[in-house]
C-alpha cells in the first residue's frame, strides 16, 4: 500500500466514524463503504479551459478552489457577494438519502454534487409534499415543475411529482403561471405540464393517472387552439418559454399584445412534443385517433419552414412583428434544445445545430447575442436547467466536446456556489450581479441529476421499458454504480464500465439482454454495461465571447421620409417592408414611396461584424385607417366614450362599420385593461372576433397596468377579407376565451380600426 493509499485509507475510515459519532443512518456509511476520497496528490483535470479547471476532485478557478474533501463534503472560498473575500465556506451532507438512487464513482467531485443536488432537493420539498421552484421562490410553478420532472424528478420523486403537477390544475385545466400582461395566451406554454405528466407515466405505468391527464391535457389543448394556435400555420401564438421578462429577451417597443402575435421557437418546440404525447396516451388507452400526430407534423413542418436559417445552420429565437412577422435571428439555447431533443429538424440539421450553437466559456447563454443596457437575468446569464437540456441534446448526437464543455460548466457552478443556483452571468460565471437568484432553484437541481440518470446511465424511459443508452466522454471514463433504483416494480444496482456513446454489451444478473429493463421485470437486479471505449465525431464547441448586439433604431416617418437616428456601432442598416428585407443603406433615412394600401416599414441596425438589432417598431406608411366607435359621442363634447366588458354581465360588443372597397384588412381594437401589472398578473382579457357572423378568431387585450383604466393602446390583429359595404363586428365572450384568473376579464373598448393590407 502506497503512502497516498494509507492516507486515503485513513480518510475513509475517520470518515465512517465521523458518521457513527453524528448519528447518520447505517445506511449511509455503506454507501460510502468502499469510496476513496480525494486524495492529496493532484490529479489531472478532465476539462481545462483559459477560464477554469475541473478535475475529479477539485475545480480551479484563478484564486477560487472548490474542492471535494469526499463525497458528502466540499469546501469552496469563492465569493458569493461584493464585499465577500475568498474565505473558505463547506457544504457538509445532514441529511438521510437512504430513500434515493445512490452513486458511486471514481470522481468524487461528481458523487458530492450529486449528493448535494438530492439533498437539495429534499429541501424544495414543502410540507404540503409538492415542489417548491427554490428557496425564493416557494410554492408550485407550471414550467418549473414540468421541466425539472421531465428533467430528472419523475425518476425519482413520481408521486411528489405528481402531486405537484395537480396543484396547477384548475377548471380540469393547466394553470398558466402569471406573467406578461396577465399570463395567458401571452404566455402559452403550460403545455410543458403533458411533457412531465407523460413521464411520470413512462417512469410508473399508472393507468389511472394517464386517464386523468390525458383529460386534463386535452381540455387544455382544444381551448388552446381556439386562442393560441395559428389555423393558418398551425404554430402557436405567445411569449418565449421560461424567458418570460418581456425587456430581458423581446425589443422594448413591443407590448404584451405583440408578443402574444410572434410565435416561439421553445414554445412551438413543446407544443409539437405535446400533440406526440396526446396521440401516444390515446393510444396507451385504445384509441386510434392519427390527429394528433397529423397537428405534431403540421407544427414540425413550420418550424423547419419558417425558423430554419439556413445560412447559419440553425434556429431563431422567434417570430415577431405586428400585422407581419420577421425571424429574429438570435440564438435561444431552450427553444434549440428542444428541438433537438424532440427530433424537430433532420439528422443533418441536428448535426449543424450542435456544431454552430453559440457557448460561452462559463456555458451556454440563454440568448445570444445580448441585449443591450439590460441587467443579467434571462439576458446575459447562463441557467444550469438549460445547460442540462443543452447537455442531453449533445448526449443524443453523441457530440463528446459539447457534452464535456456543458458537464464542465454545471460542475463548476455547484461545486464553486456550493449550492445549484437559479442563474449566473454568461460572460464572469458569477451569480453576482443578476437581476433575480436563488439558491437551490429547482430546475438547476433537477438538471444536475440529470446529468447522472440521463447521461452517465442514459435512462430513458418508454412504454416498453427503461432503455439505458449511457454517454460517458472518454476524459470521464471509469466504472460508476447506481445502487437502489426503483423502477415500477423492480429495484436495480447499474454499474457502467468504459467510456464512448455506445453500448457493447448489457447483463441483467449475468444474462446477456439488449440494453432495456422490461417494464414487467420484478425484485432486485443487477446491471452490468460495458461501453465501446470509442468516441463518436464530434467537432469543436462553438466558443464565443460575450457579444452585445446594436441598440434597436427608432424610427419615424415624416411626409414621405422614413428616418432614426445613428446607431452606436452599426454599420449599416436593413431596411424591412411588411416583415421582409427590401434593402441595405449605410444612411439614416430612407424616401417612401406612396401606397394606397397600409404597409408596414421597419430598421435593423448591423454591426460590422454582423450582429443585427432587433427591428425597430412598426411604422405604418399608406392607406386610411377606418375607426368605428364602440360607443356613439350622441354629440356631446369632451366626453370619452367607450364599452365595458366583463366576464359576468355586458360580455361582448357588437358594432356596424362600411368598407370603402374590397380587400383584405386587418382589424385590431383600442382597449384598456387596468386588472394589473404590465409584466404579471392572470387577468389578461381575451374575446372572439365575428365578423358578419363568421368566427374569425380571438383578440387578445392584455393587462397594461395595475387600474390604468386610461392607457389606451391597440389589442392583436386579426386579418380577413371584406367586400366593399357595411360590415357587422362582434366581439363575444366564449368558453374557450375565459383566463387563468377565471373570474375577472375586464376590458374597455373605445373602437375598432380596420386598415387595408391588400
Amino acid at each position: 500500500m502506497t503512502a497516498t493509499s494509507e492516507q486515503n485509507d485513513r480518510q475513509q475510515r475517520q470518515t465512517n466514524q465521523n458518521l457513527r459519532g453524528s448519528g447518520k443512518p447505517a445506511a449511509i456509511v455503506l454507501f460510502l463503504a468502499g469510496i476513496v476520497s480525494a486524495g492529496a496528490q493532484p490529479i489531472k483535470p478532465f476539462y481545462q479551459s483559459a477560464q477554469f479547471s475541473v478535475s475529479a476532485n477539485e475545480v480551479v478557478e484563478g484564486p477560487y478552489r472548490a474542492r471535494a474533501v469526499s463525497p458528502i463534503e466540499v469546501v469552496s472560498n469563492y465569493p458569493l457577494n461584493k464585499n465577500a473575500t475568498a474565505q473558505e465556506r463547506r457544504w457538509k451532507l445532514h441529511t438521510n438519502l437512504s430513500a434515493f438512487p445512490a452513486l458511486r464513482s471514481n470522481f468524487p467531485l461528481i458523487d458530492a454534487i450529486y449528493n448535494l443536488s438530492l439533498e437539495e432537493l429534499t429541501q424544495d420539498i414543502s410540507r404540503e409534499g409538492t415542489f417548491d421552484a427554490g428557496a425564493l421562490w416557494p410554492g408550485v410553478w407550471t414550467r418549473d415543475t414540468s421541466y425539472s420532472t421531465l428533467l430528472s424528478l419523475a425518476a425519482i420523486a413520481p408521486q411528489t411529482a405528481e402531486k405537484s403537477l395537480l396543484r396547477k390544475v384548475k377548471r380540469n385545466r393547466i394553470v398558466q403561471d402569471t406573467g406578461t400582461g396577465g399570463s395567458w395566451p401571452v404566455s402559452s406554454d403550460r403545455v410543458c405540464w403533458a411533457l412531465a405528466a407523460w413521464e411520470v407515466y413512462l417512469v410508473t405505468g399508472d393507468r389511472q393517472w394517464l386517464e386523468q391527464s390525458s383529460t386534463i391535457l386535452k381540455n387544455s389543448i382544444r381551448d388552446d387552439e381556439q386562442v393560441v394556435i395559428d389555423p393558418a400555420t398551425g404554430l402557436a401564438h405567445g411569449e418565449t418559454s421560461f424567458l418570460d421578462w418581456r425587456e430581458q429577451t423581446y425589443p422594448r417597443w413591443m407590448q404584451p399584445a405583440d408578443i402574444y402575435s410572434g410565435e416561439a421557437l421553445s414554445t412551438n418546440a413543446v407544443y409539437y412534443r405535446v400533440y406526440r404525447i396526446l396521440g401516444a396516451m390515446d393510444r396507451a388507452l385504445g384509441k386510434n385517433d392519427s390527429a394528433w400526430d397529423v397537428k405534431a407534423e403540421r407544427i414540425r413542418s413550420a418550424i423547419n419552414q419558417r425558423m430554419w436559417i439556413e445560412s447559419q445552420g440553425r434556429y431563431g429565437q422567434y417570430l415577431y412583428g405586428r400585422i407581419w412577422q420577421s425571424l429574429s435571428p438570435r440564438a435561444d439555447a431552450l427553444g434549440e434544445s428542444l428541438a433537438v431533443l424532440f427530433e424537430i429538424p433532420s439528422a443533418a440539421q441536428r448535426a449543424s445545430l450542435i456544431k454552430v450553437q453559440p457557448v460561452m466559456p462559463y456555458g451556454i447563454p440563454t440568448v445570444y447575442p445580448e441585449t443591450p443596457d439590460i441587467s443579467p437575468y434571462h439576458n446575459r446569464s447562463v441557467w444550469p436547467f438549460v445547460q442540462a437540456f443543452w447537455n442531453l441534446a449533445a448526449a443524443k448526437q453523441d457530440d463528446e466536446p459539447a457534452l464535456l464543455d456543458g458537464l464542465a460548466a454545471m460542475y463548476r457552478a455547484t461545486a464553486l456556489f456550493l449550492t445549484n443556483k437559479e442563474n449566473f452571468v454568461a460572460e464572469n460565471g458569477s451569480p453576482i450581479g443578476t437581476a433575480v437568484n436563488s439558491d437551490r432553484q429547482l430546475w438547476s437541481v433537477a438538471g444536475s441529476l440529470a446529468m447522472v440518470y440521463r447521461v452517465f446511465f442514459g435512462m430513458d424511459f418508454t412504454e416498453d421499458g427503461l432503455h439505458l443508452h449511457p454517454v460517458v466522454p472518454e476524459a470521464l471514463s471509469g466504472s460508476r454504480r447506481l445502487t437502489n433504483f426503483h423502477y415500477r416494480g423492480a429495484v436495480l444496482s447499474i454499474t457502467v464500465h468504459g467510456f464512448g456513446g455506445m453500448v457493447r454489451s448489457m447483463t441483467i444478473d449475468g444474462e446477456r439482454t439488449e440494453p432495456i429493463v422490461p417494464a414487467d421485470l420484478r425484485g432486485h437486479h443487477a446491471i452490468v454495461i460495458e461501453m465501446d471505449n470509442r468516441s463518436g465525431p464530434s467537432s469543436p464547441v462553438h466558443l464565443v465571447q460575450s457579444v452585445t448586439a446594436p441598440e434597436t433604431p427608432k424610427s419615424r416617418l415624416t411626409n414621405d421620409t422614413l428616418s432614426w437616428e445613428p446607431v452606436q456601432g452599426a454599420a449599416r442598416y436593413e431596411i424591412y417592408r411588411d416583415g421582409s428585407p427590401q434593402s441595405t443603406i449605410d444612411t439614416t433615412s430612407l424616401q417612401v414611396q406612396p401606397a394606397s394600401v397600409l404597409q408596414e416599414l421597419q430598421v435593423a441596425a448591423r454591426s460590422l461584424d454582423g450582429m443585427e438589432s432587433f427591428l425597430s417598431e412598426p411604422t405604418s406608411s399608406g392607406g386610411q385607417p377606418i375607426t368605428i366607435p364602440a360607443i356613439s359621442a350622441a354629440g356631446i363634447p369632451g366626453v370619452q366614450t367607450f364599452a365595458t366588458l366583463e366576464q359576468s354581465g355586458v360580455t361582448g360588443l357588437s358594432l356596424t362599420g362600411e368598407v370603402p372597397a374590397d380587400g383584405r384588412y386587418a382589424i385590431a381594437f383600442r382597449y384598456a385593461n387596468g386588472s394589473g401589472p404590465v409584466k404579471t398578473g392572470s387577468r389578461c382579457a381575451i374575446r372572439t372576433l365575428f365578423i358578419d357572423g363568421q368566427r374569425i378568431g380571438p383578440i387578445v387585450l392584455p393587462q397594461r397596468g395595475a387600474n390604468a383604466w386610461d392607457q389606451w393602446g391597440m389589442s392583436s390583429v386579426q386579418t380577413i377579407s371584406l367586400r366593399k359595404g357595411k360590415h357587422t363586428i362582434q366581439l363575444r365572450f366564449l368558453p374557450a376565451d375565459i383566463n387563468m384568473d377565471g373570474v375577472v376579464n375586464t376590458v374597455r373598448i373605445q373602437s375598432a380600426q380596420l386598415q387595408r393590407i391588400d
